[in-house]
């Protein structure tokens, strides 16, 4: 039992001043008499009476002494906790932070589930039980105070409405979801607030202060099997010095659990396995472990195991730091112009005669794959192997007359037709002579970009989501490498074609507000998860007003934004990789207390946090004490005693 007017003890003076009055009570005993003797006899007894005698039991003290306890326990405003049905209007607030995504173990023959699982099945069972008469405001608390309803009486709405809600792995707003919770309250004195959560806060919310009842229902749990939780605090990756260098990373876990572990650190070169290291953590503590000669890749991935409680923050991406040279693989008899401009653009170029391609092709390795395929006059069979056409599927190409069958035919002279485009930026064409060109196989993979009447020279354009370029002359049938623009040329196409290897935004917390510079083409961004988890959602990420401030997505991966110009076409590609919000790791739970708001001059009291709501009992003193007044009323009348 609890108390809110301590200081009202002072009214139990009046118990023993009860008993005071009794003690002085003088005590007379009916006798009958037939003379006046009475007076003389009345008189000798106030002569001889007492002020002080012995305390005699009566029933009338007992009564006095319990209406003068009732009310000195009104007057001290007693209540306790109590299992009672909610309040007409119920704040339900859903913690669904990064914590509450960590696995419960199987219980009761139930498969293991998500502490946010669990908690959206405790609210649902509360409101149809305890709450099953009350209209329930659905508060969910993430990355923003967000209401999903207003005073609902369906339980079918609320299932659906839970049903629908994910959880938030960005920066909580735990203050601002409570501030919101006791304004919706503030005005409304036959409401409640009643808290799900796992405990696990990043922030102090003590300032938060109610003046309704607030309860907390807490997500129990064991982590799975004891094993408790680490995470990937640092992952960061060194490119090495040169041409085809090996490059370094170092990872760091930690081990919040209260054992210790033998931890497995796994580094990926994009999709490929590069290393394992296995480390021993001490609990409360962190390790790292270095990796040495790594093959260059354009993102890497590190992931721990064995599985822990929270696996959304067992894996981290990193970039090597600098833009890596793009690898070339140039196929063709020679051309010394083309691979002289290629070198010029920064490639690193690895020449292969069209007899030797089948046999690499069949031998190749992964981790060697080229970022881009130059075709320099190779013929159609050459080219026509299923390896060589799944190959060219799946890599950006530079196709320079190969492949072609239909002509050659005349080209006219005049001046050319360049239309707008990444590739033939600071590109003219002039003075420049193209004599015969190769009509290309009918297709809608491209549109012409270079052509001289009605004979297209340049296309350009996507196949299955692959950047291609094509010339369709041989370049030994133009003067055009002999041009200061081939350089210029070459080195468009290779930043067009290789657009989506454009280096990386780094790392970020999910839904963590960006800032970063945008093409000048650019019209409009997007996210593309690399990894096929995206909500569609958020497949668009707009900015308004041309500000480059953009939302991080809020489910961890690893994501490329896309910069889109007028015509659809990318512009630029970035690697992101997206985590947890680091805070929410700690598997530390905090016991919250809420500080009622009272008036002005009010003694403040913070009561426990507890589920059900504070039952007042003064009335009922009140009530009996107002009985047992009516009680001693008839006692008195009657003029009993014992």
């Amino acid at each position: 039992m609890h108390f809110d007017s301590v200081s009202s003890l002072w009214f139990g003076l009046v118990l023993p001043a009860i008993v005071l009055l009794y003690l002085f009570k003088q005590t007379y005993v009916d006798t009958p008499v037939s003379s006046h003797l009475l007076w003389s006899r009345a008189l000798k007894e106030a002569e001889a009476n007492r002020p002080w005698q012995k305390l005699r039991s009566r029933l009338l003290l007992f009564v006095q002494l319990l209406v003068a306890a009732l009310l000195l326990l009104a007057l001290m405003q007693p209540w306790v906790w109590s299992e009672r049905k909610a309040k007409a209007h119920v704040v339900a607030v859903l913690d669904r932070s990064a914590s509450m995504t960590a696995m419960l173990p199987q219980q009761d023959g139930r498969a293991g589930e998500s502490r946010l699982d669990m908690a959206k099945r405790q609210l649902l069972d509360w409101a149809e039980d305890e709450a099953s008469g009350s209209a329930i405001t659905l508060l969910a608390m993430g990355g923003q105070a967000e209401v999903l309803l207003s005073r609902e009486t369906s339980r079918e709405r609320l299932r659906q409405a839970l049903d629908g809600l994910e959880p938030d792995y960005g920066k909580t707003a735990y203050t601002e979801a409570l501030s919101l919770a006791a304004a919706l309250t503030r005005d409304d004195p036959d409401a409640e607030v009643r808290l799900f959560t796992d405990g696990r806060f990043a922030e102090t919310v003590e300032g938060v202060g109610f003046t309704v009842p607030v309860s907390v229902a807490y997500v129990e749990d064991a982590g799975v099997a004891g094993s408790g939780n680490a995470s990937v605090v640092q992952f960061g990756v060194q490119s090495g010095q040169g041409e085809h260098s090996a490059a370094s990373a170092v990872a760091s876990v930690r081990n919040w659990g209260e054992a210790a572990r033998q931890i497995d650190v796994s580094l990926y070169a994009e999709e490929d396995l590069a290393a394992v290291r296995s480390v021993h953590v001490e609990p409360g503590r962190t390790a790292s472990v270095r990796f040495d000669g790594i093959a260059p890749a354009d993102w890497y991935r590190v992931e721990i195991a064995p599985a822990d409680a929270m696996p959304a923050d067992d894996v981290s991406y990193a970039f090597a730091e600098g833009e890596r040279a793009r690898h070339v693989l140039l196929v063709g008899e020679g051309n010394l112009f083309l691979e002289k401009a290629l070198r010029l653009a920064g490639a690193e170029v690895t020449k292969l005669a069209p007899g030797d391609a089948e046999a690499w092709i069949s031998s190749r390795r992964p981790e060697a794959d080229p970022d881009l395929i130059v075709l320099d006059s190779v013929s159609a069979e050459r080219i026509e192997s299923p390896a060589w056409r799944s190959l060219l599927a799946e890599k950006p190409v530079l196709n320079v007359a190969s492949g072609l069958t239909d002509g050659p035919v005349a080209v006219p002279y005049g001046r050319y037709e360049v239309a707008d485009h990444p590739i033939t930026r600071y590109v003219k064409l002039q003075d420049t002579h193209v004599y015969s060109a190769f009509k290309p196989p009918a297709g809608e993979w491209g549109e012409p970009v270079v052509s001289a009447g009605d004979v297209p020279l340049i296309y350009a354009g996507e196949t299955n989501g692959s950047p291609r370029v094509l010339l369709a002359f041989p370049l030994e049938a133009s003067d055009f490498p002999l041009r200061a623009e081939f350089p210029v040329f070459v080195q468009n196409a290779l930043e067009w074609l290789t657009t989506s290897l454009g280096g990386s935004l780094g790392r970020a917390t999910a839904g963590e507000r960006l800032e970063t510079a945008l093409a000048p083409e650019t019209v409009k961004v997007r996210w593309a998860d690399a990894r096929g988890t995206i909500p569609a959602a958020e497949a668009d990420a707009a900015y308004g007003s041309g500000a480059p401030v953009l939302n991080a997505p809020s489910v961890p991966g690893l994501y490329r934004l896309e910069e889109l110009a007028a015509d659809g076409r990318v512009v630029r590609s970035r690697w992101l990789g997206v985590v947890p919000d680091p805070a929410e790791s700690s598997p530390q739970r905090t016991e919250l207390v809420f500080a009622p708001q009272l008036p002005e001059g009010q003694p403040q009291a913070a009561p426990p946090a507890a589920s059900g709501a504070p039952l007042h009992l003064w009335r009922w003193a009140v009530a009996l004490a107002l009985a047992a007044v009516i009680w001693e009323w008839g006692v008195y009348r009657r003029g009993a005693s014992l």
